[in-house]
């Protein structure tokens, strides 16, 4: 691997991880369209990194809540604790998902028509939860609402799929505001990460994987966080005004696309 491969892919973590288009989606294109022709053992190490990157962008950005909800478990700051409650429970369906049948899933949707089909669905899931959160009342998210966006969140297992885009569109689906879908997304994203990171980082340990060269996983940590921070930027302040259905002319043309060459 080199370091402009590391920097490329990067950047591709930061924009995709966030915006609703689907990071596993795009690394499938990448992979078929622009030569990023990675040895897969090499590109695990990279992958936690990667991760990494995105995942000190959350905590970053959403610094002052973390900070808040890990001293409710100890204080009586009661709505703070119940947003821990509210992330464990949306974690769990994707936690069991990730374990049983993450690694069989990827085998399967990898092909460009699968991939093709899966953003034309997240296409349709992020018009239709715009067009039932118009219909429903700004409210906070409830028990069987957190397991419902975290239903969504472990669909997003395949390629094309994007989990950003399901779990908001969940969010707005049991009634909450495009701001409040949109953070409770990405909080419910931290652990996910964590354990994704600490999943990978054993495989390479036990499997004695050689990791690339330090320039190459600084340069794609460094990219990562950076592109993660200013696409999150961006979309806090998109959705403001903005329907994230907007995103569905991207995917509805990338996946006809991808549809067609495979016919």
């Amino acid at each position: 691997m080199t370091i402009l491969q590391s920097l490329f892919l990067g950047i591709l973590q930061g924009l995709t991880e966030f915006l609703p288009i689907s990071s596993s989606g795009h690394l499938v294109i990448a992979e078929n369209f622009l030569g990023v022709d990675i040895d897969p053992k090499a590109l695990l190490s990279v992958n936690v990194v990667l991760h990494a990157g995105t995942l000190l962008a959350l905590l970053i950005m959403y610094f002052s809540r973390w900070v808040e909800m890990v001293f409710s478990l100890v204080t009586n700051n009661r709505p703070k604790r119940r947003v821990v409650f509210l992330l464990i429970i949306a974690t769990i369906p994707a936690g069991i998902a990730g374990v049983l049948v993450d690694d069989l899933v990827s085998g399967i949707f990898s092909s460009l028509r699968s991939v093709g089909i899966s953003l034309l669905i997240t296409a349709l899931v992020l018009w239709l939860g715009e067009w039932i959160g118009k219909k429903r009342k700004d409210q906070n998210v409830k028990y069987l609402g957190a397991l419902w966006i975290g239903v969504f969140q472990a669909c997003a297992l395949v390629p094309g799929i994007s989990r950003s885009g399901l779990t908001i569109s969940a969010g707005r689906s049991v009634g909450l505001s495009r701001s409040d879908a949109l953070d409770f997304s990405f909080l419910m994203l931290v652990p996910i990460l964590m354990g994704a990171i600490l999943l990978t980082g054993l495989d390479i340990i036990n499997e004695n994987i050689a990791i690339p060269d330090i320039n190459i996983l600084v340069v794609g940590f460094i990219s990562s966080c950076a592109v993660s921070i200013a696409a999150l930027l961006f979309l806090k302040k998109f959705v403001r005004s903005h329907s994230l259905s907007w995103f569905s002319v991207y995917l509805i043309v990338i996946g006809l696309v991808l549809i067609f060459l495979e016919l």
